[in-house]
């Protein structure tokens, strides 16, 4: 299978280095133009910074973008041309006949369509008739192909064309009878092709804002690993600093300690006629579970108002604790009172549960 549209690897590498440069090239250029506040002149240091910020910020960016981004262009490019050579492939010219005198046609075109959608390929054929001179073409999927040059820009109406042959060039005149505009058109067989201006500049700027793989490679962890994690740091410290009052209370929260705890409760639940306190069952996760059971010993206190007094004594108790009761509240039976307790060791934990109280 010969290749009309797919080339060298190389060449799809040196395209898209060609637009990564041209893209900085711009954002350069455009960054230039960026006016600081006068008064920064007077403080080297901080324009500097300012600078950094608002010029080699953006640069470092796109750079590293253009990076990650210069495999997926290329297997993608080659991926497209691919499908266009097998396309051309497997769509070859019919046989055509001409439409006056019946003759079988010469090829003349056969090429895919460039100004239709690349994601529904067709193929445009065209064919003359050497006895007659007459054209024909149409597309792959069966519509006409209508040639453009064979109708006045001004009227839309067919003109009259002239072919002016010489050994050196071909002049082609046109002329509309029916609105009188003329044109012509002149093949030059000596004439050279343009030569592409050489850009002096390309190779320096390329090692400029091109990275190689171990910059490229540096840059994607950057921005995978390290990028995150200082984003988070910066993230967790401006949220303390928007809620500065309730990271200080967090970090003068009272850690009690389990013997500390039961101590606590011991002395101060008795006091509202709850005694024979006994802490059982602990389950260490990230903080500390406990299962405690205490009798209620003041007599006449029925069961609503048992478990309602022993809730409020001990919110009172742990308010400015790390431990709390756990959202189950606590259960009731002849007397006996049961419950589970939740200690925080982390005083993250703290901030994060009294931000949400309070929200």
């Amino acid at each position: 299978m010969s290749y009309k549209y797919l080339r060298d690897k190389s060449y799809y590498e040196d395209l898209y280095d060609q637009h990564t440069v041209e893209e900085c090239r711009r954002l350069v250029a455009q960054l230039k133009k960026t006016k600081f506040p006068k008064s920064l002149d007077k403080d080297p240091k901080e324009k500097a910074k300012v600078i950094g910020y608002l010029f080699h910020l953006p640069l470092f960016f796109t750079k590293g973008e253009r990076y990650l981004g210069r495999e997926d262009f290329i297997t993608k490019m080659i991926a497209e041309d691919e499908a266009r050579d097998k396309f051309v492939k497997d769509n070859p010219a019919p046989t055509a006949y001409c439409p006056k005198c019946n003759k079988k046609m010469n090829l003349m075109v056969s090429e895919l369509d460039s100004s239709f959608d690349n994601k529904v390929m067709r193929m445009v054929y065209m064919y003359r008739c050497e006895p007659c001179n007459t054209k024909k073409a149409f597309y792959s999927d069966g519509e006409p192909y209508v040639f453009k040059n064979d109708f006045c820009p001004k009227c839309q109406k067919e003109w009259d064309k002239e072919n002016i042959k010489s050994k050196d060039k071909i002049v082609t005149k046109y002329s509309c009878p029916h609105c009188g505009h003329n044109d012509e058109y002149t093949l030059d067989f000596n004439e050279k092709p343009k030569k592409e201006p050489v850009d002096p500049n390309f190779e320096r700027d390329k090692k400029e804002f091109c990275l190689s793989e171990k910059e490229g490679e540096e840059y994607r962890k950057w921005k995978t690993v390290d990028y995150p994690q200082m984003k988070e740091m910066v993230d967790e410290w401006k949220d303390k600093e928007d809620h500065k009052e309730i990271y200080e209370k967090a970090e003068q929260t009272k850690k009690l300690t389990l013997p500390e705890l039961s101590d606590l409760l011991a002395k101060e639940l008795s006091k509202s006629d709850f005694k024979e306190l006994v802490i059982s069952n602990t389950e260490i996760t990230r903080d500390l579970i406990i299962t405690f059971t205490i009798q209620d010993a003041k007599s006449g206190r029925d069961e609503g108002s048992s478990r309602s007094d022993l809730k409020k004594a001990l919110n009172k108790i742990l308010e400015d604790t790390n431990w709390k009761l756990m959202s189950e509240g606590v259960s009731y039976k002849l007397g006996l009172l049961t419950g589970r307790l939740r200690g925080a060791d982390d005083k993250e934990v703290i901030y994060k549960e009294l931000k949400e109280k309070q929200y």
